[in-house]
């Protein structure tokens, strides 16, 4: 194997594929094998280099090289490893301290950042966006803690063509030229801006996929969220935890704009409403792609099917949902319901985490087929012990990124999920795939976790405020 080739693969896989979703899918498992040991064997010297957190752990396990799959398992991070900082530090606004921690998880020297004046979150993240290579990644942090992951601003934007490529392409033939190169107007039914992941994703939507035509990015909101109140939700969270919301301090800055985030939370319902019903109205017959979470696009669906709104877009436009249901209960015809409304045959799904490059696009057979260059692992719930890389398996679903540049790309979800190894899938890709019925152990269990997805940000941005209503002022 030439390492060009190993390279290529490992820093830019649409050129390794020549960008076409049939050769990331068709390419020989053992061949695969082969590549993806190389590689991560590679990156892990690359990170244990310049990343202090991960060097520390593989020290301390006296790891010093990856040679097969099942070495990297004991470096696998948790999640919890991207908030580990004392969130005392956000409350006193020691912004130093906080940029000693993430340097401690990034490949990037981030040490130099003028932090003088800096007085809020959102500022500290503004900083590290002008003056650094990163766009950190905020979590909702539904556990009483947000994370901070150090994403690379030049990966977000690899990671959108990617994205383009699976949206618009189909499986089993070599991309057209209008397949590879798509412009659509995008509909947002959120804020266009901010520091969460699929928040970080709306601007790079703005670019990647209207073809530089910004009057085609339809936003609910084009202003942000702000970092400050998702990072007060957080605390609300942990205080409720311990029976101590009333001792809970609210930074007055924050309290001073009270009332306005009472009336965005108000006025909501009705702008989501009128948002939907002006896209429908003005871009009907295009094509578009948009997202958002199963619950929300189900019910704006199920609205337009009441009124005799139906086959609203162009056929090929890329509609895409996931993310779970956190709560809600769909039936069980509610892609269907979603296709009919939308005017399209396929609804695209897919699943990911924030944490890794990788989006793991389903097919057909609504298998979530896992990505070239990332090793799949399934782990024992309890013991995180790796379970066999052969037939049918279920439980923890973990890891290893290896286009990740920026911080360590091996991640442990909190993810029950049942992959198949070796057994062909119907649609031709021969990928390995995880069956689409994916649970949260948390909701197995019946506790709280920190997923960083989209569907928890607005249910813990209401609880933020509605705190603030309890306070005079």
């Amino acid at each position: 194997m030439a390492n060009q080739s190993l390279e290529t693969f490992m820093t830019d896989p649409l050129g390794f594929f020549d960008a076409s979703v049939t050769k990331m899918h068709s390419i020989d498992q053992q061949e695969l094998e082969t590549l993806q040991r190389a590689a991560m064997k590679k990156r892990f010297e690359m990170h244990y280099a310049s990343i202090e957190m991960l060097r520390n752990l593989a020290d301390r396990l006296k790891v010093t090289e990856l040679n097969e799959f099942n070495d990297v398992v004991p470096l696998l991070f948790a999640h919890t490893a991207f908030k580990s900082y004392p969130a005392a530090l956000i409350d006193k606004k020691r912004w130093d301290l906080m940029t000693k921690w993430l340097q401690k998880l990034t490949s990037y020297d981030i040490s130099n950042v003028d932090l003088e004046g800096c007085e809020s979150l959102d500022e500290w993240l503004d900083r590290l966006d002008q003056q650094t290579p990163l766009e950190v990644i905020t979590s909702s942090g539904t556990t009483g803690t947000i994370s901070l992951i150090p994403k690379s601003r030049e990966q977000a934007h690899y990671t959108m063509k990617v994205w383009r490529c699976f949206l618009f392409q189909t499986f089993g033939k070599e991309p057209s030229e209008e397949e590879m190169n798509p412009d659509v107007d995008v509909i947002w039914p959120n804020h266009a801006k901010g520091k969460l992941g699929h928040l970080r994703m709306a601007q790079l939507l703005r670019s990647e996929f209207t073809g530089g035509d910004e009057s085609r990015f339809h936003a609910l909101y084009e202003d942000a969220i702000d970092s400050d109140l998702m990072f007060l939700a957080s605390k609300m969270r942990a205080a409720a935890s311990k029976g101590e919301l009333d001792r809970l301090e609210i930074d007055p800055k924050l309290m001073a704009r009270k009332d306005e985030f009472i009336e965005m939370q108000a006025r909501r319902p009705q702008e989501m409403a009128d948002f939907f019903a002006n896209c429908t109205e003005k871009l009907a017959g295009k094509r578009v792609f948009t997202t958002a979470a199963y619950p929300i696009m189900y019910e704006v669906a199920a609205a337009g099917l009441e009124k005799g709104i139906k086959g609203v877009f162009a056929k090929n436009s890329a509609i895409l949902t996931g993310g779970g249901t956190k709560g809600f209960v769909l039936p069980d015809n509610f892609l269907e319901v979603i296709k009919e409304f939308m005017g399209v045959d396929v609804i695209q799904e897919g699943y990911g985490m924030s944490e890794i490059s990788a989006f793991h696009w389903a097919c057909e057979e609504g298998h979530y087929h896992i990505a070239p260059w990332v090793v799949p692992f399934i782990l024992d719930p309890e013991t995180s012990e790796p379970l066999p890389r052969e037939g049918t398996v279920t439980g923890r679903a973990a890891f290893y990124d290896l286009v990740n540049d920026s911080h360590w790309g091996g991640i442990i979800s909190g993810d029950e999920v049942t992959m198949h190894w070796d057994t062909p899938c119907s649609c031709g890709r021969k990928s390995v795939y995880l069956a689409h019925d994916i649970m949260r152990y948390s909701e197995k269990e019946g506790v709280e976790d920190d997923r960083i997805s989209c569907s928890a940000t607005q249910q813990v941005q209401e609880e933020a405020v509605e705190f603030m209503r309890g306070f005079e002022g």
